[in-house]
Parts: C-alpha cells; sequence; structure tokens
C-alpha cells in the first residue's frame, strides 16, 4: 500500500542511513587511481557517502542484496576499501600532560583501527570462501605479537577480540595510566602494509590493491595530520591512503620529516567536491530519481509518481513572481514617484503638455509593473548615460537592443526593490533556484526538498502534481533559518561567524534595496578585500568561516581596484542563507570591503 506523506528526502545524513549503496550516485571524476586522493568537500558535500560506499561493508551488503557472489568483492573492483572515520573525542585526548610519545601511541592506535576492519573483512569473507585454518591461524598469531610479543593468540575471532582489549589499554593511557601494558608500539604505515600484504597473501590475490579511507582529516591535531601526511607522501603498492575533509582543514602540509611537505599533485590527487562541480545538476537529478524509485520499489510512492525531481520543484519563473506582486497592490509605490520624475524631466526637456502626457501614458501609466520600475531606477538619477524622455520611450516602444540590454541586466534587481516597496516578501522557488541555494551541496538541495514535501503533504499533496512555489519558498526560508541558527554553534568561532552574516546579509539587503538604485550594481552577494593584508585574527575567522562553509571562495571576477592590488580571492555568502535575509542567490556582483571595515 503506497504512503503519500512518505518523504523520499527525510534521510540526508550519511550517518542515519542504512543499506547506503542504494542511495549512492558517483560524482565524475572520482574513478578508481593508484595515486593518493585528497577529497575536499564541506559538510553534506558526499565524501563520506563517497568513502564509504568504496568500502568494503557497504560492497558486501550490495552484493549480497544482489545475490552476486562474495569473490566479486576481491576480483571486480580492482580494490578493497577501508574505512576509518577519525574518533575525534579519542584523537583529541593524546595530548599534553608527562607523556612525551603521543606520536607513536597515535600511531599505533591507527594501525588498530585499521587491523580491527581488515580482520572484520577476513572474518565475512571467510564464511564463504573457506580459507586455510592453519594459514589463518599463522595470520593471528604472527600479528598479534608485533602487538604483544607475549600473546599466543592464533584465531581471528579472538584476535579481533584482543584488538578491543589494546584499545582499552590506550585510552587508559589517555586517561593517565603510567603504561602501555604489554601492549608494543608500532609504526603505523609498516604496520598496516605487512598486515595488507599478508592479507593479500591469505586470500591468493596478488594484484589486490588497498585504499584506506581516512575521513575527518581535519579533526586531526597538527601532529597526527604530519604521521597521516607522511603516510601519504609515502604511500607505496599494494596500500594507497586516502583522505576526506573539509576546506581550511589541513592544518600542515609537512610530515614528520623537517625536510618533507605534500602537494598535488606531486604526491596526491585533490578532488573538490562542490563549489566547481559542473555536473552538479545531472547529479542531483539521478540522487532524487534514485530515492523516488526505491519509494516505489517499498511501496510508499505511487508507480505513476514521476521520477524527475523537476517535475515537482518546476523552474523559477519571473513572470509568476510578478503577477503575485501585482496580487498584492495593484498601485505599486513607485508609480506616483515615476509620474512626478516625468513630469519634472519633461518640463526640464522643454517638452509639450501633449508629449508630457504620452509619456506618462506610456511609460508609466500602462507599462507593465517591471517595465515601469525599471524606467523610474533609469531616469531618477542624472549621469552622462540616463536617457532622455525621447530616448527612453523610442527605446521602449521599439524594443531596441539597448532596451533589451537594460532589461535583460535589470529585471531580476527590480523585483527585490518591487517585494520591499510592496511589503512583500521574495519567493524562491523552483528546481533551478534550489540548485543556487544548496551551494552545490548535495544535503542541502535534499535538506530544502524534504521540507518541501513535508510542507506540502500538511496540505493532502498526493505526488501527481507539482509542489507550489508558496511551499517552496516557505520550505527555503525554514531551512535557510535554521542553517542561521546552525551557526553560533560552528567552533571555535560559532559566536563571531554569526554576528558577521548577520550584518553581512544585512549590508547585502540594504544594497539590494536603496532607496533610488538604479540598478547599475545589481544584486550584491559577494565580497572581496586585500586578503593579503588580513590581519591574523581576521585569517582565521574567514578560515572558520570557510571550513564550516559559511562562507566558499572563487576566482576573482571583474577586478576594478588597480592591478597592483593584491585580491587573490572572492567570498562568496553561502546561497542557503539568502533567503532568510531576503537576497539574491545569483552570482551578479560582488563589494569591495577594506580590510579595517572587514575587521
Amino acid at each position: 500500500m503506497t504512503n503519500n506523506h512518505y518523504n523520499p528526502f527525510k534521510e540526508n545524513r550519511t550517518e542515519q542511513m542504512r543499506d547506503l549503496w542504494k542511495y549512492y550516485v558517483p560524482f565524475p571524476g572520482l574513478d578508481s587511481t593508484g595515486k593518493p586522493l585528497v577529497v575536499e568537500g564541506c559538510r553534506g558535500s558526499g565524501k563520506t557517502m563517497f568513502f564509504q560506499c568504496n568500502s568494503w561493508r557497504q560492497k558486501l551488503l550490495e552484493f549480497q542484496k544482489n545475490g552476486r557472489p562474495i569473490t566479486d568483492l576481491l576480483d571486480g573492483e580492482g580494490f578493497i576499501g577501508i574505512y576509518y572515520r577519525v574518533d575525534t573525542t579519542f584523537v583529541s585526548s593524546m595530548r599534553e600532560r608527562e607523556e612525551k610519545n603521543w606520536g607513536a601511541i597515535f600511531e599505533t592506535y591507527l594501525g588498530i583501527c585499521i587491523l580491527k576492519e581488515i580482520l572484520d573483512l577476513i572474518y565475512a569473507l571467510n564464511k564463504s570462501m573457506k580459507l586455510s585454518e592453519s594459514k589463518l591461524s599463522e595470520f593471528a598469531l604472527s600479528f598479534s605479537k608485533k602487538l604483544n610479543t607475549e600473546s599466543v593468540t592464533d584465531s581471528i575471532e579472538d584476535f579481533r577480540k584482543d584488538c578491543n582489549v589494546f584499545l582499552d589499554i590506550i585510552e587508559d593511557k589517555i586517561n593517565g595510566s603510567e603504561t602501555l601494558q604489554n601492549l608494543r608500539c608500532v609504526n603505523a604505515n609498516r604496520f598496516i602494509t605487512d598486515v595488507c600484504i599478508a592479507t593479500k597473501e591469505l586470500l591468493r590475490r596478488d594484484e589486490l590493491l588497498f585504499k584506506v579511507f581516512i575521513d575527518e582529516y581535519e579533526t586531526l591535531q597538527e601532529y597526527q595530520q604530519k604521521i597521516v601526511n607522511t603516510f601519504i607522501k609515502h604511500s607505496t603498492l599494494p596500500v594507497i591512503f586516502n583522505i576526506g575533509l573539509r576546506p581550511k582543514g589541513m592544518k600542515t602540509s609537512e610530515t614528520i620529516s623537517e625536510t618533507e611537505t605534500i602537494e598535488a599533485p606531486h604526491d596526491y590527487e585533490l578532488l573538490l567536491l562542490g563549489f566547481e562541480q559542473d555536473q552538479y545538476p545531472e547529479i542531483i537529478k539521478s540522487i532524487c530519481r534514485k530515492r523516488i524509485a526505491l519509494g516505489k520499489e517499498q511501496g510508499k510512492i505511487p508507480e505513476t509518481a514521476p521520477d524527475d525531481i523537476e517535475f515537482y520543484l518546476g523552474n523559477y519563473s519571473i513572470e509568476l513572481e510578478l503577477e503575485k506582486l501585482i496580487q498584492t497592490s495593484q498601485n505599486p509605490p513607485h508609480i506616483k514617484k515615476l509620474q512626478e520624475l516625468i513630469t519634472n524631466r519633461a518640463k526640464e526637456e522643454g517638452c509639450s503638455e501633449d508629449d508630457c502626457k504620452s509619456y506618462l501614458k506610456l511609460l508609466c501609466d500602462e507599462a507593465p509593473i517591471l517595465n515601469s520600475r525599471m524606467h523610474y531606477a533609469l531616469l531618477c538619477k542624472k549621469t552622462h548615460f540616463t536617457p532622455t524622455l525621447k530616448e527612453l520611450l523610442e527605446a521602449y516602444s521599439s524594443n531596441s537592443e539597448r532596451y533589451s540590454d537594460w532589461l535583460h541586466n535589470r529585471k531580476s534587481g527590480v523585483i527585490y526593490l518591487l517585494c520591499k516597496e510592496i511589503k512583500r516578501d521574495k519567493m524562491y522557488f523552483g528546481f533551478d533556484v534550489f540548485l543556487a541555494l544548496s551551494s552545490n551541496i548535495v544535503r542541502y538541495f535534499l535538506e530544502l526538498c524534504e521540507q518541501s514535501f513535508k510542507i506540502a503533504f500538511l496540505n493532502d499533496y498526493d505526488w501527481n502534481s507539482p509542489i507550489s512555489p508558496e511551499t517552496q519558498t516557505e520550505a527555503a526560508r525554514y531551512v535557510s533559518e535554521y542553517k542561521i541558527v546552525d551557526i553560533a554553534g560552528y567552533e571555535p568561532y560559532g559566536k563571531e561567524l554569526r554576528i558577521f552574516v548577520q550584518y553581512l546579509g544585512q549590508i547585502f539587503y540594504k544594497l539590494h534595496t536603496a532607496d533610488g538604485n538604479t540598478l547599475g550594481e545589481p544584486e550584491p552577494n559577494h565580497f572581496n578585500t586585500k586578503d593579503l593584508s588580513l590581519p591574523e585574527a581576521s585569517r582565521k575567522i574567514i578560515a572558520s568561516a570557510i571550513m564550516w562553509n559559511v562562507l566558499q571562495e572563487g576566482e576573482p571576477t571583474k577586478k576594478k581596484q588597480s592591478k597592483l592590488s593584491p585580491e587573490t580571492v572572492d567570498y562568496y555568502l553561502n546561497k542557503i542563507y539568502v533567503p532568510y535575509f531576503g537576497i539574491s542567490y545569483r552570482n551578479q556582483r560582488k563589494v569591495f570591503i577594506p580590510v579595517e571595515i572587514l575587521r
């Protein structure tokens, strides 16, 4: 039986999903290579989904559900993925006090975490492949002795239990124990490589490659990042180390050697998820299609429901929004101002009374609301670009190329002026708009869809028609508001970032809707500064804003300062915040903020 209130977009965090592989849509460019990967993306961009869905656990689930033999995991994929997510609380405790050897303890801890994953893999494979008991015993005894020279453990199952004991010993050390008891510290790179080589031999797969995926790398301490950087620098077959991190999450590019650093493309391939993804719209459509299809498969969505998310959201129409604005106000405030302006300009230009009446009728009284508001913007300030009444009427009447350019460049900006003057909130609806609001972050798009369907279901939505623009707008504002509230919790500068975004958004809104705006610089929503001159305190907060995806970096566009001006980056306010402020999601104009003002 179908459930018309089933929301396929409710689960949007990898940690909350079962059977991740059912939701997974590969990002282009993430193909299997023998080179270390540094996958950079903000929360919700797909790093964890990518890592987990390429790890052996999710692959095994997929094969089992689809009736594929377990040997396909070894023979068909080209590599075994080992996933480790940094335990922030655990690793951040490995510091200070009297202990001087936290680096060795961290390496041992990491080696044991990877070992546990491989032991679980061997245990799972053995159920189907019936591996040699003597080889399994030899494997367990050999590596258990590397960690405890007195160990007599000779079974995989007992060794798995021993690993938990070893982690308990490390936890005791963190909590103040004087010794590591019988636990021997190991060099993680050597230990993990030896384990993987032995696993290849145990499974009788000479060409097997192991990819270690270390997620949330940015939460490691600097000395711990240096250790992992060393693994990346010296990755050699059959073990390749890969990391996932947020923007600005690499605290250091140094290794444990004072003379070495890691850098792309020599030591690793850098993959950026999100902001620059040209194929993002198609990825989103594929992700949504999978979710709707899964709902149908489970009998929770009607079979007749379309699979294309674009059907439900439609696309933004400026004509539709103008129609809503007209319904709100039959007599917009700018009309009276435009009438007075035309009358005064007609006198200045020496026009006859009949010409003045003609200008009033055609440019104001009978012109569509969008055109009349633009006419007011064009005429309200006198510059050498300002047309005369005659020039404006001729351009308008003939729809000349000049007039088409005016309308093309200004019509979206006019909407924000009209919304303010008519006292109606700006609308945000349509697939194209939701794409922009999500700032190329998959989770943000799913959250916008989740709220849209959730609100629609309250009004007995039945999957057979598009979701109304009003419902989508309400959903966009809801998501935007709670994203703004979330900022205060972003450590360590949440409070400062919350205030910064609040004022930045208000500045952009004021510029969008300034009285007498000629729309020569419409819809500002990003900024630049002399970032090379920023003081250290400002740098740290900006870096935190980028790591938390409050701001996104982009290449400078249309520089207006001198060629010697040290502008290296444009800073974009994340578009998910724009419905809260009622500003534009389009990257039209930026403002220059001096260093002192920014500080």
